[in-house]
């Protein structure tokens, strides 16, 4: 069987090593890694157990890396898998790293909906947000149960961005029209969008 010839820490990062077989490097581990295996110079290897070393090495320091990312904003399932595919890793690592965040609750897309929802609500309408949680990556099923706006509570939100957008401009035509474009990209229904306009309508100036 070959064997480990050499273990050198990195000069550059010291949290690694460069691991050399017969006499040859062969790869780069975390020391923790390197520890957690008992790999040390001398010790005859089999392939097998090579490739298991670096397999749990690459999930290790995927998972790492995948918390900080999670460190600046939630993500769903999908945007951490994405993420993960363009720093390169292997399919059956991510899985095995999505899992591991997913046992933590790092990531939870119903949690995350639920969150969305909550933190949109009052300035965007259910059909946006159904929209924008979709982009996201979670699932249209976890989409329906928690992104469900009470249509009182959607009518009160749109009439407030609606005061807002409103204010300082004449209630003409024009300004309608706009008002009706700006309300309906914000995702509210046609239905709230219409008495909204037809709460700012005078029959002198519109």
């Amino acid at each position: 069987m070959p064997k480990i010839t050499d273990i050198q820490i990195q000069k550059n990062n010291k949290t690694r090593a460069n691991i050399y077989i017969e006499g040859r490097y062969s790869f780069s581990l975390e020391m923790l890694t390197v520890m957690k295996a008992g790999l040390k110079i001398g010790a005859e290897v089999t392939d097998g157990f090579l490739a298991d070393v670096v397999y749990d090495n690459e999930v290790s320091v995927g998972f790492e890396r995948a918390v900080t990312y999670l460190s600046r904003s939630m993500r769903t399932r999908k945007q951490m898998n994405d993420y993960l595919v363009r720093k390169g890793y292997a399919d059956k690592v991510i899985n095995a790293v999505l899992d591991k965040l997913a046992d933590y609750k790092f990531i939870d897309d119903n949690d995350y909906a639920k969150r969305y929802v909550e933190n949109n609500m009052l300035n965007k309408g259910e059909r946006r947000i159904k929209q924008e949680l979709k982009q996201r990556g979670v699932p249209v099923s976890v989409i329906d149960e928690y992104c469900v706006v009470p249509d009182n509570v959607s009518q009160d939100n749109a009439e407030a961005l609606a005061e807002k957008y409103m204010r300082g401009k004449p209630r003409d035509l024009k300004t309608m029209q706009k008002l009706q474009r700006y309300l309906l990209s914000r995702g509210y229904g046609f239905d709230v969008v219409g008495n909204i306009i037809r709460s700012y309508k005078t029959d002198d100036n519109v």
